[in-house]
């Protein structure tokens, strides 16, 4: 039998097998073996799908790769929330009960119907929301005060999980008010000139952004988002930077995130360096200025 090998390209490394196309791959014994070989001091794995976890006794030199056999790596001493780039939140009891029960919201590639259900809900019990974020198989909720009562909290939506946070927990880095400071180099003139959609498109492509003058950085789009500005809610997509990539790098806030074929599929607006997004680029959607005609409002 031949044996697998890995192939490493700058800043990926690729196996014979692919865990985006198939997930299960990551459970075969042989390819298992050879995750394990990739790292010294590794003694375990995991997986979530979006990405894969090193358990490590020493963590490996840098740089880091950005994919292993497609997902992100993340190396960590061990599993726990605080080791882990996905934000979760905390839970309520079973007993409180399910809301858009009607609706199968698990990996949907449209997720917007399941947002207005979350949103309609809290609209009506009168607990103000100012974010909501899909993680595939379950939602975070940001709450914008603390004084609610979580017993009318639902603990379901869509048939997956409900999380919450709290706003002063989101670290929110202050932004300009306006986008006059984006970069308007010739460059940038052409990517702007092919705004493509972010809804329904599959996350898990690497994009790229502006870190400085001179440096284009990657990033991998994991996740979208709604997020209330004053009183209109805006698309939102998220990059994952890379593991500690706030110690080597900022990206530009207004500056387009595109694809490596030109489209453009947002504009920054923050990369938090703390809290639980620490490592994560934030964007408004190139979806807002299709549907707004490409009007630049104060995002």
């Amino acid at each position: 039998m031949a044996s697998h090998s890995a192939t490493a390209a700058p800043g990926y490394i690729t196996l014979p097998f692919d865990l985006r196309a198939n997930p299960d791959a990551f459970y075969e014994p042989e390819n298992m073996k050879l995750l394990e070989s990739l790292f010294p001091g590794n003694y375990g794995l995991s997986t979530d799908g979006m990405f894969i976890y090193f358990l490590q006794t020493e963590m490996p030199p840098k740089p880091w790769p950005k994919s292993v056999a497609g997902p992100t790596p993340y190396f960590a001493p061990r599993m726990g929330p605080q080791y882990m780039p996905t934000p979760f939140g905390w839970r309520v009891g079973m007993r409180n009960g399910a809301i858009g029960e009607g609706v199968d919201g698990k990996g949907v590639v449209d997720w917007e119907p399941l947002f207005i259900i979350v949103r309609n809900h809290f609209r009506e019990i009168g607990i103000s929301i100012t974010e909501v974020m899909y993680w595939q198989n379950y939602l975070v909720v940001i709450f914008q005060h603390r004084n609610i009562d979580t017993e009318n909290l639902p603990q379901k939506a869509g048939n997956i999980a409900l999380t919450y946070y709290y706003e002063d927990e989101m670290d929110r880095p202050s932004t300009p008010q306006s986008r006059c400071g984006t970069d308007t180099g010739p460059e940038n003139q052409v990517l702007l000139q092919k705004l493509t959609p972010v809804k329904g498109r599959r996350t898990g492509e690497f994009l790229f952004l502006v870190a400085s003058d001179t440096d284009l950085i990657e990033g991998s789009f994991k996740v979208t988002s709604f997020q209330r500005v004053e009183e209109q809610w805006v698309f939102k997509i998220w990059l994952y930077m890379g593991q500690d990539s706030t110690e080597a790098y900022s990206p530009v806030y207004g500056t387009a995130i595109w694809t490596s074929d030109g489209d453009v599929l947002g504009f920054v607006r923050y990369a938090p360096t703390v809290g639980f997004t620490k490592d994560w680029c934030a964007g408004i959607a190139a979806d807002e200025f299709i549907d707004r005609e490409g009007l630049l409002h104060n995002y």
